[in-house]
C-alpha cells in the first residue's frame, strides 16, 4: 500500500476520496490548497499525488510544474482530477508530466485501479533504479579492481624503456596485460582482451591474471607453448561463458631474441632499423579447445621497438564509423619513431584520440611499447 497526498479545495472530494483509499489500507494525507498541498508533499514524499487542477490560491498546473521542477519531488507520479469537460487542461497536464487523470465524478473502480496502476509502475520504475544504482557501484568496484592490477613499474634491467597507455573505456572491460620476471635473462610480456564489458568481464580478467602469476611462480622451466595451451585448457568457453584472445611475448636477453605466441589477438608490431614488420595472428582465441600452442622466434637489435595493443585501438572509429584500423596505426608508430618511447606512444594515443572525437572509448586502449637494449 502506499501514500497518497490528495490535495482538492472541496472538503466532500477529500473525503470520499480517503474513504475509497483508507478502505484498502493506503494511508491519505490532505491538502485544500497548492501552498499546504506543497508543504505536505516535501515534508512527507508521497508515493502518489491527487491534484485538482481548480484550487482557490494557485491552478492546479502551475502546482504541477513548481513539483516537476523539485528535485526531491520529481520522481513523484501526479493523477490529476478535472472536470469532464476540461480536455485541453486534460492535454497540458500530461504533456507537463502528470501520469493519468481522473475525471470528475469518479467511480470508486475507477480511482483505485488508476491509483493501483501508477503505484505499480512507481515501485517497479524505483527497484529499477536501485538495481541500476547497484550496478554501477559494481561497476566501478570492479574497474577499480581491474585497474589495481596493472603494473606500476616494469621490472628492471630487462629493456632499455618500456612504456603503456592503458585507458579503461566508459563501460568496465577486459583488457589486462602484465610483465613478469620468469629469471635473471628472461621475462614474459602478455596482454588479453576478455571478449564483451560488464562485470563478468572484468572478473575474467582478474581470473586470469591470478592464473598466469600462479602459473610463472610454479613453472620456473617456462615454455611459452605449454603455458598457452593450460590457459586454453582450463579456461573453456562452456566453463566462462567468455572467450579471449592473448598475445605473449617470451624476451630472451641473453640470446636476444623474442618468442612470440598469439591466440586470436591483434598481431604485433616490431620497428629495427627502419624496417617495419607485422608480425601475423596464428592462432584460434582462448576457449574454444583449437589451440595449438605454437611459437615463432625472431631476432632482436638494440634499439628496436615492439608493440602489443588491442582491438580497442583498432576498432575506434570516427564521427562517420570509420576504423582507426591497423594500417592507420603502423602509419602513425612509424611516423614518431625518432621520437622517445614515451613520447611516441603519448603521440599516437592523441592521434587516435583526435580521431575519436568528443565521443568516449567504446573499449579499453591497450598499447604497450619496448625498446630493446
Amino acid at each position: 500500500m502506499g501514500k497518497i497526498l490528495v490535495v482538492d479545495d472541496d472538503r466532500t472530494i477529500r473525503m470520499l476520496l480517503k474513504l475509497i483509499l483508507n478502505k484498502v489500507g493506503h494511508d491519505v494525507l490532505e491538502a485544500f490548497d497548492a501552498k499546504t498541498g506543497l508543504s505536505v508533499a516535501e515534508l512527507e514524499s508521497p508515493d502518489l499525488i491527487l491534484l485538482d487542477l481548480m484550487l482557490p490560491d494557485m491552478n492546479g498546473l502551475e502546482l504541477l510544474d513548481t513539483i516537476k521542477k523539485n528535485k526531491q519531488l520529481e520522481k513523484i507520479p501526479i493523477i490529476v482530477l478535472t472536470g469532464s469537460t476540461d480536455q485541453e487542461n486534460k492535454l497540458i497536464a500530461l504533456r507537463n508530466g502528470a501520469v493519468d487523470f481522473i475525471t470528475k465524478p469518479f467511480l470508486h473502480e475507477e480511482v483505485l485501479l488508476r491509483v493501483k496502476t501508477q503505484l505499480k509502475l512507481h515501485n517497479l520504475i524505483n527497484s529499477l533504479e536501485n538495481a541500476v544504482s547497484i550496478l554501477e557501484k559494481d561497476l566501478v568496484a570492479a574497474a577499480r579492481i581491474q585497474k589495481s592490477l596493472i603494473p606500476s613499474s616494469p621490472p628492471e634491467g630487462y629493456f632499455e624503456s618500456i612504456h603503456w597507455i592503458y585507458e579503461p573505456s566508459h563501460k568496465v572491460g577486459g583488457d589486462i596485460f602484465d610483465i613478469i620476471a620468469i629469471d635473471e635473462k628472461t621475462v614474459l610480456l602478455y596482454l588479453a582482451d576478455i571478449a564483451g564489458h560488464g562485470v563478468n568481464a572484468a572478473m575474467l580478467s582478474v581470473i586470469v591474471h591470478r592464473f598466469i602469476e600462479d602459473y610463472c611462480d610454479n613453472h620456473p622451466n617456462f615454455e611459452l607453448g605449454k603455458f598457452m595451451l593450460e590457459l586454453d585448457k582450463n579456461f573453456r568457453f562452456n566453463d566462462f561463458k567468455l572467450f579471449f584472445t592473448v598475445t605473449a611475448a617470451l624476451f630472451h636477453n641473453d640470446s636476444k631474441t623474442v618468442e612470440i605466441t598469439n591466440a586470436g589477438h591483434p598481431a604485433p608490431i616490431l620497428i629495427a632499423e627502419d624496417i617495419f614488420e607485422l608480425k601475423e595472428s596464428a592462432e584460434s582465441i582462448i576457449g574454444i579447445d583449437m589451440l595449438k600452442g605454437s611459437t615463432k622466434s625472431y631476432n632482436i637489435s638494440s634499439g628496436a621497438r615492439f608493440f602489443l595493443y588491442t582491438d580497442g585501438v583498432t576498432e575506434a572509429t570516427d564521427d562517420d564509423g570509420q576504423l582507426f584500423g591497423s594500417r592507420r596505426l603502423m602509419e602513425s608508430l612509424y611516423k614518431y619513431r625518432n621520437l622517445e618511447l614515451k613520447n611516441q606512444l603519448e603521440s599516437v594515443f592523441y592521434q587516435l584520440k583526435t580521431f575519436n572525437g568528443s565521443k568516449e572509448f567504446e573499449d579499453d586502449i591497450s598499447i604497450i611499447g619496448i625498446q630493446f637494449q
